[in-house]
């Protein structure tokens, strides 16, 4: 186990707590196919167990059915007998094909067939003809079936039931040796599941003991053997217990920690040597940086300390040079920052005049865009009134149209009434004269009563009864005279009023002419104000297009002295920050010389 390889270590492992898995999955797989076949079974056989109850039912309600008829002779009892056999032929199809496996369930059904068919044949059928023929034999009267007719294939009823209850127990039976049968394979799967999980935990226990102490043994020697390596125990080895890769790291690390050890002895001995150097030129480096640049280096050779020597004394020698031409330098950068800051100065101030200057234009710009924009709000309104102008007048025009209609209906209507006044009147004057002809013949029976009087008087007690009616006559006459006196004052009357109806319907009729005019000629001044508007409205147009592409350019003219205006500010900004850079160039210029003056370049 010590020579394996870690990896091997981990295949091995790994490989037996699957094996194990694999075989408890395949055990399980196989009791739970079992159960499956048992809890398949059971259904199986609860189907048959319905189906048999279904065919006792079937046969029970075709029995009833045909009692029933025999002794109602109701035909809708027997009307779904045909459905109850063929429901219950087809139960019993289905119970043979649930049993196809069970030799002796076969038997029993098949047997079922021909004792359904020999009731069906032999009893129902009969007994419904026989029921039938009573039905349509007239004088009959009230037909009584017999106890022999009710009781007739009770013993074939009886064991058809028999046969479904030796099927249904046979099935009962088989259910409950299932039952039994699937609860141990069930106690068998759970004992399974628990001795395989606790197998599998044991041996995970002991595969993740064995992988830990191989691989934590050796880290704890490399660990210990670092530990004492780094508190100074350069003689420090790790124990080598394994051949696999920790073994190999544990002498590659013994191996490393000797090659350390000859290389700190040998870094010593190169240390002290170049402590030497480095102190010599640590000497020049010092005046160096007290400003003292007339130090020499005497340190030489082709090593790196040799090297870096030989650099330092060039450095030295450039650093002189370099701070000669800087103060020489220093003093032509004054100058110029000088002159720069003053040109800086003036142009800061013509760029601050430049952008007050901006500011004035761009408030007047606004202005001119705000005044722009109301004018152009007015004129969007007139264009609106205008419109609404024109369909008002429209609209008024259309209903001058419709009232010029209604006063030309009216005067026809005027004319109407008058021609009706004058048909009256004229119907008037006719009665007048039926009325004198009237008056005329009242006139003339008076005087005839009168006379029939005279003589009445002159025949005696003979001409009594004709002066009474003569005497009648004549008031008669007397009434009729004062009636039509009557009717010729309200014929009068009326002649006045039609008059007046007349002469007052010919002033309205005039009234009504003159407001036709007038509503004609305020229907043609609409029309030319409906013109005139009509006219405005596109003037109004061109007007506004003009406004809004002023409103535009004002708009326009706006954002370009806004740009102008931040570009104006941009350019002070940059002056201001120029003339600043121009000063802390100055006090660098001044900071430079009075720095390289601290230093010393003559030897």
């Amino acid at each position: 186990m010590k020579q394996l390889s870690i990896r091997s270590k981990l295949y091995l492992g790994f490989s037996a707590i699957v094996s194990i898995i694999l075989v408890l999955l395949v055990l399980a797989y196989t009791n739970f196919n079992r159960v499956a076949d048992a809890s398949d079974q059971d259904q199986r056989t609860l189907e048959v167990l319905l189906e048999a109850n279904k065919i006792t039912t079937a046969v029970l309600q075709m029995q009833a059915a045909v009692r029933g008829f025999m002794l109602t002779g109701d035909e809708s009892l027997v009307g779904p007998l045909e459905a109850e056999e063929a429901e219950a032929r087809k139960y019993l199809a289905l119970s043979l094909d649930l049993t196809a496996d069970n030799a002796a369930q076969q038997e029993r059904l098949h047997g079922l067939r021909p004792m359904l068919n020999e009731w069906i044949d032999a009893v129902i059928t009969p007994q419904i003809a026989k029921r039938r023929m009573v039905n349509k034999t007239p004088g009959t009267g009230q037909y009584a079936a017999t106890p022999a007719d009710v009781l007739s294939g009770t013993k074939t009823v009886a064991d058809i039931r028999k046969v479904l209850a030796d099927v249904a127990a046979e099935e009962n039976r088989l259910l409950a040796t299932r039952s039994s049968y699937a609860d141990a394979l069930e106690l068998q799967m759970k004992r399974l599941l628990t001795i395989g999980g606790l197998v599998c935990v044991a041996l995970a226990g002991l595969i993740a003991y064995l992988l830990t102490r191989a691989l934590t043994v050796p880290l704890g020697n490399l660990t210990q053997a670092v530990s004492q390596i780094a508190a100074g125990n350069q003689g420090a080895r790790a124990a080598v217990v394994s051949g696999d890769e920790l073994g190999q790291v544990t002498v590659e690390f013994n191996r490393m920690a000797q090659a350390i050890q000859d290389n700190n002895a040998n870094e010593l001995a190169a240390t002290n040597l170049l402590r030497a150097k480095v102190d010599a030129l640590l000497v020049v480096v010092s005046k160096a940086a007290a400003g003292d640049l007339t130090g020499t280096v005497s340190v030489t050779g082709e090593d790196a300390i040799g090297r870096l020597g030989l650099g330092l004394q060039t450095m030295v020698d450039n650093l002189r040079v370099l701070l000669n031409n800087v103060q020489k330098a220093g003093i032509q950068v004054t100058t110029s920052a000088t002159e720069i800051a003053a040109s800086a100065k003036q142009q800061e101030a013509t760029g601050i005049e430049q952008a007050q200057t901006s500011v004035e234009i761009l408030s007047t710009t606004k202005e001119i865009s705000a005044n722009t924009g109301q004018l152009l709000k007015t004129m969007e309104d007139a264009t609106a009134v205008a419109d609404y102008t024109t369909s008002a007048t429209a609209d008024a025009q259309t209903n001058l149209k419709r009232m010029d209609a209604t006063m030309q209906h009216m005067v026809a209507a005027t004319d109407s009434i008058n021609a009706k006044l004058a048909a009256l009147s004229e119907k008037a004057s006719n009665i007048n004269s039926v009325l004198t002809t009237i008056t005329k013949v009242a006139d003339q029976t008076n005087i005839l009563s009168l006379n029939a009087a005279i003589e009445a008087e002159k025949a005696g007690d003979a001409g009594r009864g004709f002066s009474v009616v003569a005497t009648e006559i004549r008031r008669l006459a007397d009434q009729t005279s004062v009636s039509t006196w009557d009717i010729e004052q309200m014929l009068k009357e009326m002649q006045s009023a039609v008059s007046a109806s007349v002469m007052g319907m010919d002033k309205f009729s005039e009234e009504i002419r003159r407001s036709v005019g007038e509503v004609r000629q305020v229907g043609e001044q609409l029309s030319s104000v409906m013109d005139q508007v009509q006219k405005l409205a596109p003037q109004f147009d061109l007007v506004l297009q003009g406004m809004q592409s002023q409103a535009v350019g004002a708009q326009q003219i706006s954002e370009t002295m806004m740009q102008l205006n931040d570009a104006t500010q941009q350019t002070v900004e940059s002056l201001k920050a120029t003339s600043e850079a121009v000063h802390q160039l100055q006090y660098a210029a001044s900071d430079l010389q009075s720095s390289v003056a601290t230093f010393s370049v003559n030897a």
